[in-house]
């Protein structure tokens, strides 16, 4: 690992451990192990550091998104899920930096790290743009805003993306997916979404045991059961 990465790597931890504003940047030189020139030759202050951090995480969060719409999705269903699904895995798989990206909000546009995210936002909504110009002219989804359109489609899964990192929603913050692409097609065409099938119930037999403390049986029996996997 390069000087750059080792100190961007320690200074995620000691967000995380301490948050940002009780880490000083002497903490994270003394993580990382550089030294003071090594450290202020890449970065020239904790702002920095927690910029390039956030910029480099957006930025993996983008490449998600443009591997889906560059696929061109024939649906606005199998677009928007596409694009819901990549934000969810990468907060499941990197729950870390992602409570570091929720937890620093917004950065300053007037920053350099603020200007390389602008850039990087402007370029993600053209490729939205150019997906999704076929379904307006069609009037499939509504002529709207871009700061509209990426606030319905990916703003609910923030949300609970959020709750879940919080420790607030149980289970994986994808077992919602198909109801955030549901509300995400519905808000983007106007039109609610059709209800989805319910899924096939399974008949089968149970049996059940009852024991005591030492793990006796005291009684058994069976019975008839249907059951549908949760959605």
């Amino acid at each position: 690992m390069n000087v750059r990465d080792r100190v961007l790597h320690a200074a995620l931890e000691c967000f995380s451990e301490d948050g940002y504003e009780r880490t000083s940047i002497t903490r994270i030189r003394e993580r990382s192990g550089v030294s003071n020139g090594a450290l202020f030759h890449h970065f020239g202050s904790k702002e920095a550091i927690a910029g390039t951090l956030y910029v480099e995480a957006m930025g993996a969060v983008h490449a998600g998104y443009r591997e889906v719409l560059s696929a061109r999705p024939a649906t606005v269903a199998d677009g928007v899920g596409g694009v819901i699904a990549q934000q969810l895995s990468w907060v499941e798989s990197d729950p870390v930096r992602a409570r570091f990206v929720y937890s620093q909000g917004r950065l300053d546009w007037a920053s350099e790290p603020g200007e390389r995210l602008r850039a990087m936002n402007e370029e993600i909504a053209a490729a939205y743009r150019e997906w999704l110009t076929p379904f307006v002219a069609t009037g499939a989804v509504r002529d709207l805003p871009m700061a509209v359109i990426v606030a319905i489609v990916t703003g609910p899964a923030h949300a609970l993306a959020q709750q879940w990192l919080a420790g607030q929603l149980s289970g994986t913050v994808s077992a919602h997916l198909d109801d955030l692409v549901d509300a995400a097609v519905a808000g983007l065409s106007g039109s609610p979404a059709p209800p989805r099938p319910a899924a096939a119930a399974v008949r089968g037999r149970l049996r059940i045991q009852l024991l005591d403390a030492a793990g006796g049986v005291l009684a058994e029996g069976e019975t008839e059961a249907a059951l549908r996997a949760p959605r």
